[in-house]
């Protein structure tokens, strides 16, 4: 049994820091980026805005590469959890976790929300997506940076459509949705997000991720 003032371990410092830098990194990314390609600047600050850009995109590449290298149990453990689908995590999208009924009163689905693990089906379909897409902005940054004038014109053309529209559309995602949603678990964003130990509250864990907290936490006494 446990007590309302026990703490789980959910986030290791390897997960904070690639989650907080490519964070920070991603909305600097689309700024600079978004402020080139959608303003009419003049060329100097064009220039200058497109050399932060790169510069900044350079770092983006290397927080992936260093959260694969140093710590690629806790990458191994996400891609696993996300691609880990159970009859719960299909019923899951029967009612989207009860939000449009909780936010928008609208009735969708039975009113019980099947129980969760690690993340959710929401979670983690989104964090599927999102893992692709830094991939997929990584790739197509450099073949338009490094490689742009050896893979012809069609392949320029299409690297930077996705690499502009992609963007744009999975900020959308993030800020009308991943933010929000975050935000309704504050032991959550504060564990991830806060300076020191990335632990949330029995509480939070035992509401979003119950057969996290019963096969992993409980069973084996440590977070996993």
């Amino acid at each position: 049994m446990s007590n309302s003032n026990d703490r789980i371990l959910r986030f290791h410092v390897g997960d904070k820091v690639f989650h907080s830098l490519n964070a920070i990194l991603w909305f600097a990314l689309v700024i600079t980026g978004g402020i080139v390609y959608l303003c009419d600047v003049e060329n100097a600050t064009g220039e200058l805005l497109m050399a932060w850009h790169l510069g900044l995109g350079i770092v983006f590449t290397f927080n992936l590469i260093g959260y694969i290298v140093f710590a690629p149990h806790r990458f191994a453990l996400m891609l696993h959890a996300c691609l880990t689908w159970d009859k719960n995590t299909i019923l899951w999208f029967r009612n989207f976790g009860g939000y449009p009924r909780r936010f928008f009163h609208i009735p969708l689905g039975p009113v019980e929300v099947p129980p969760q693990g690690r993340y959710n089906g929401g979670q983690k379909a989104s964090y599927l997506l999102f893992t692709a897409a830094i991939v997929m902005l990584i790739v197509t940054g450099w073949l338009l940076w490094v490689f742009g004038p050896a893979i012809g014109k069609g392949a320029f053309v299409t690297a930077f459509q996705l690499h502009v529209w992609g963007s744009l559309l999975i900020t959308v995602l993030v800020v009308c949705a991943h933010i929000p949603l975050a935000l309704l678990s504050m032991s959550h964003f504060l564990g991830i997000w806060r300076i020191g130990t990335g632990d949330i509250s029995w509480e939070a864990a035992e509401h979003h991720s119950p057969v996290w907290l019963e096969k992993d936490v409980i069973r084996t006494n440590i977070e996993k």
